[in-house]
């Protein structure tokens, strides 16, 4: 954290300069209010300036410089300065989380310095002194050379506190208080209150809590005037009533429109779903699902059953199955959840659609659902791909998965070759495909298997899998949202016991 050294500022003209360290040498009267338990209470302070006005030619002169610290954090009107000895110490974050709320609630600025020994300061009025005097904040008075003696250095909504943390633990805390000219207590003796704040944490040793203590009861004893004029609240009030009308009135004339534009957009998002209803219901109706010639207990003729079972039992009007008829339908009768209906309507209906699809285009000759076919070979090296990818991560190669990752790899990239030579073959017709594709659903579910236990473990490994590589990893994952590139999750949805109706 920088800090400032007195040391290194210049200010313009030797008589500002000699004025800032006479001021500074005798206290600079800023009506500070120290509370020190750890040392006599009636010892005078120094009287000469601790700020040396030559910069140091090398490190061991660093003695008698003093560092100010500067502005750490800052929340609307509340900057807190914490050195770095008191860093270690102190929590800034706990402190700026705590007393947020405090702050905006109210009009004073605060300046909170917090320091710990030992130091050359002498006490937290002295850290106040030099945090006003070279800080970075802007709670000197624009006038302090002028009038800082009569109506104090502290510029105008400002409060500048102090806080001296001990060197030992359990040793007391110093704090000191400083107003600005226009700052007022709530009630007599809430300087008092502020100085005696958080006493009971820093004798915990949890300075952090006290600290926060202090800024908290700050806010509460000391209060700045709103910076506003009569005049000013009844213009604003004014022109907010006048520009809250005008809101008023754009926004129901806004909302009438937009309601109008939903209404209409309703319906025509109405009209294209039940076309794609209707579209997809006279496919269905008029392709029933073939048989694949294989087995009960194949999976394949489980699943072109149930597509059976539902395309025959498919409604062939979506407007119907709500309980409306078409020609009595007006747009601003259609409503949002009626809206919600058709589109799940429709979802269904093209699932079940391109599932029947599929069916067809796998019981036929397979040169004549070549684009299919393609589609399930490329979707299932692709993912051996990722698989591949996975093994080359360090430490994936660990892993209890990697020796089925290696063989799933080899075995199914030597049987993905033979299953698209076989459906290459001029010979091969539609009574060979449903075997094929149920030999691929196989390997599909051996594939999915491992990539499923590769995530896992990865996981418990804590394994760094890039974005993308992870993303495809895990849609491959996913069953309840077919994606079209994939063939078998299509038909994988209509699977026996996988939640389809």
């Amino acid at each position: 954290m920088n800090r400032t050294c007195c040391t290194d500022l210049k200010y313009p003209g030797k008589l500002l300069l000699a004025g800032l360290f006479a001021a500074l040498g005798l206290g600079l009267g800023l009506g500070a209010v120290p509370a020190q338990a750890a040392a006599d209470p009636t010892q005078p302070e120094a009287t000469a300036p601790v700020y040396p006005s030559a910069t140091p030619d090398d490190d061991s002169a660093d003695e008698g410089t003093v560092l100010i610290p500067s502005v750490t954090s800052q929340e609307g009107n509340f900057y807190l300065a914490v050195t770095d000895a008191a860093l270690d110490e102190v929590d800034s974050e706990r402190i700026m989380d705590q007393v947020r709320q405090a702050v905006g609630e109210q009009d004073a600025k605060i300046l909170l310095g917090v320091d710990q020994e030992p130091n050359n300061l002498k006490g937290a009025g002295q850290l106040v002194r030099g945090m006003l005097m070279f800080g970075d904040s802007d709670a000197l008075s624009d006038d302090w050379l002028e009038n800082g003696k009569t109506l104090g250095y502290v510029g105008e909504g400002w409060i500048a506190i102090g806080v001296m943390l001990p060197e030992k633990a359990g040793d007391p805390v110093e704090i000191a208080v400083v107003p600005g000219r226009d700052v007022r207590e709530t009630a007599p003796g809430s300087q008092q209150r502020i100085l005696e704040a958080g006493q009971g944490e820093f004798a915990a040793g949890d300075y952090t809590a006290g600290i926060t203590a202090v800024a908290l009861a700050t806010t509460q004893q000391l209060q700045a005037p709103p910076d506003r004029t009569l005049a000013k609240v009844i213009a604003v009030g004014a022109l907010a009533a006048a520009v809250a009308f005008l809101l008023a009135w754009a926004w129901r004339a806004k909302r009438r429109k937009a309601r109008q534009a939903a209404a209409a957009d309703r319906n025509k998002q109405a009209e294209l779903l039940e076309s794609r209803i209707q579209r997809a219901s006279i496919y269905l109706d008029r392709h029933p699902v073939p048989d694949p010639g294989l087995t009960r207990e194949s999976r394949l003729a489980q699943v072109m059953a149930e597509l059976e079972r539902q395309r025959a039992g498919s409604q062939p009007g979506a407007w119907r199955a709500l309980g409306m008829a078409p020609d009595s339908l007006q747009p601003q009768q259609v409503s949002e959840a009626q809206l919600a209906q058709l589109r799940d309507r429709e979802h269904e209906l093209s699932l079940l659609r391109g599932a029947v699809q599929l069916a067809h285009a796998f019981t036929a000759r397979p040169r004549d659902s070549r684009e299919s076919w393609n589609r399930i070979f490329e979707y299932h090296r692709a993912r051996l791909e990722d698989l591949a990818l996975f093994l080359d991560l360090p430490g994936a190669g660990q892993l209890a998965c990697a020796q089925a990752a290696r063989t799933v790899i080899i075995t199914h990239t030597d049987e993905l070759q033979l299953l698209h030579t076989r459906l290459s073959r001029r010979s091969s017709g539609a009574d060979t495909a449903p075997g094929i594709l149920d030999r691929l659903w196989e390997l599909r579910d051996e594939l999915d298997g491992v990539l499923h236990d590769a995530l896992a473990q990865a996981g418990q490994a804590r394994l760094k899998i890039p974005h993308g590589l992870g993303e495809s990893m895990e849609s491959a994952q996913r069953k309840t949202d077919p994606m079209e590139d994939d063939p078998i999750a299509v038909l994988r949805n209509f699977a026996p016991g996988s939640g389809t109706r």
